[in-house]
């Protein structure tokens, strides 16, 4: 599909929904029978799908031919538990009932969304044909990023449930890591898995980790029903609408620390540099939609924390595992916080101007 296309296809999509909430197919019925009579290997190998740092997703045809999406969960992480999932699942069908496109999982029996085969735990959902949106290909269109920002809104004006909203692995805004020592921590990854990164690298995380303890105490002030990852890959359009996907880290956020979040995520090329008209059309979208009172800039630097919060959580892995994808991780992570520190005066400007 052309940008060109794709635009014009996303213009209208952004405002319906595909993903209607349904019972479990009969032909995926059978297929958790199956897994249930014969354990996990019996799930078809399936296609595996782009996505997804800690789970192991993939497309799986089933015995009609229709097809539909497994996500097994993976165990690397505290926030990976049952709570998590289905907190994440009841934000989204909560979204859907608000009509926010959003793709659910299936519940597979008396209300639960999750499987559990032993030791294996597994989500099933619908498959939305169509194309997954990337930074390399689309992000960077104003037209799409306007409609990001129109999406997030309306998330965060979701009305919050009448019982305490208590989020299960996250908080609305990550901790701060102040304390972090990020010299050893550095000096640690050179010697134990080979890093690049350097003595400048431990000094601007400091710098990043000083300013996001700073500004924590008044972003946490605000809170609102957030998807906690709505970037270019888990969204998905096609000729009958759009698609909001991977709803694992939905819960309780800050919601300019989100729309920081998406407004660089969206409107970054592949090597990071943010595209100035890109970034002012997601804060537009989103503010022009119904946000009350101008964005706080500060919420620059809670995206910054974010950041911070993922390198630290990669970097304790990779010195555990040096063969895996963390310290890559880290490394581009650390890249994007360059960036963002040499573009923070520019930033700060579009960000209040678009509003």
């Amino acid at each position: 599909m052309s940008a060109l296309r794709l635009g014009r296809v996303a213009d209208d999509a952004f405002r319906g929904s595909v993903a209607p909430i349904t019972d479990l197919p009969q032909a995926a019925r059978e297929l958790v029978a199956e897994l249930r009579r014969c354990g996990p290997a019996a799930l078809p190998a399936g296609e595996r799908l782009t996505g997804g740092f800690l789970h192991d997703v993939r497309r799986v045809t089933l015995a009609d031919g229709s097809q539909v999406v497994v996500k097994r969960i993976g165990r690397r992480s505290e926030a990976s538990g049952e709570s998590r999932f289905r907190l994440g699942e009841s934000v989204a069908r909560a979204a859907l009932s608000s009509s926010v496109p959003a793709v659910p999982a299936y519940f597979i029996e008396a209300g639960d969304p999750i499987l559990r085969i032993g030791d294996t735990e597994l989500l099933i959902y619908p498959n939305i044909p169509g194309t997954v949106l990337s930074t390399a290909e689309h992000a960077v269109d104003p037209g799409l990023c306007l409609r990001a920002g129109e999406l997030l809104s309306r998330i965060h004006r979701m009305r919050l449930p009448r019982r305490p909203f208590v989020a299960a692995g996250e908080t609305a805004l990550w901790d701060t890591t102040v304390d972090v020592p990020w010299a050893r921590l550095i000096r640690a990854l050179r010697r134990r898995a080979g890093s690049r990164l350097t003595a400048v690298d431990a000094a601007l995380l400091t710098h990043w980790s000083e300013a996001y303890a700073a500004v924590l105490p008044r972003l946490s002030r605000r809170v609102s029903v957030g998807h906690g990852d709505l970037a270019p890959r888990n969204v998905i359009v096609h000729e009958q609408g759009d698609a909001i996907i991977d709803w694992e880290h939905a819960g309780l956020t800050e919601p300019w620390t989100e729309l920081a979040v998406l407004a660089l995520d969206w409107s970054s090329d592949p090597g990071g540099q943010v595209r100035g008209p890109a970034f002012l059309a997601a804060v537009h979208g989103y503010v022009r939609n119904g946000s009350v009172g101008p964005p706080d800039a500060d919420a620059l630097v809670g995206r910054a924390g974010r950041l911070l919060a993922w390198s630290l959580y990669n970097a304790q892995l990779a010195l555990r595992d040096t063969t895996g994808p963390h310290l890559q991780r880290v490394e581009t992570t650390v890249q994007l916080l360059h960036v963002q520190a040499e573009s923070m005066v520019e930033l700060t400007e579009w960000f209040i101007q678009a509003s």
